[in-house]
């Protein structure tokens, strides 16, 4: 029985980090702080980019605040990457306030918004808009960038 359990535990330990490559792999570059705008979004952000640090990893840390009455609700948001106007990748992501009601009221959130390669050294502007209400209080919030990061598998 104590295999068994321990191949369990192993196997959901492979598919809970599969998903973290953009948030564990690669060098962290840098952290800005997101401004937060009207309707739960955040105004745009321009930041350098290249190919010599393809794979890239766009992520979203922030602190969630939460009570009793937010468990199981979250926020959705689209990241749009752009250069020049044109979209250069595009994704949803969700910041949630977790299952459980013994949760600290405050924690620690992170999630990669994009996973990209740039084809050119240019300046790129990042906007994260909601999809529908924003129903979870997120304070803090920051978009870490990361470079050379390892592909996520598929």
């Amino acid at each position: 029985m104590m295999g068994f359990m321990r191949g369990v535990l192993s196997t959901l330990l492979v598919i809970t980090t599969a998903g973290c490559d953009g948030l564990f792999t690669g060098e962290s570059v840098t952290r800005f702080g997101l401004n937060p705008v009207p309707g739960g979004g955040y105004a745009p952000l321009r930041v350098s980019l290249g190919p010599e640090m393809n794979p890239i990893a766009l992520n979203f840390h922030a602190t969630i605040q939460t009570s009793p009455a937010d468990i199981g609700k979250w926020n959705t948001y689209r990241a749009t990457l752009r250069r020049d106007g044109a979209v250069i990748a595009s994704g949803e992501f969700n910041i949630n306030a977790g299952t459980d009601p013994d949760r600290p009221s405050e924690h620690s959130a992170s999630k990669t918004m994009l996973f990209l390669d740039v084809p050119t050294v240019a300046d790129y502007d990042l906007a994260i808009d909601p999809v529908g209400s924003v129903k979870v209080t997120v304070s803090k919030p920051e978009m870490e960038l990361r470079k050379n990061i390892q592909r996520p598998q598929r």
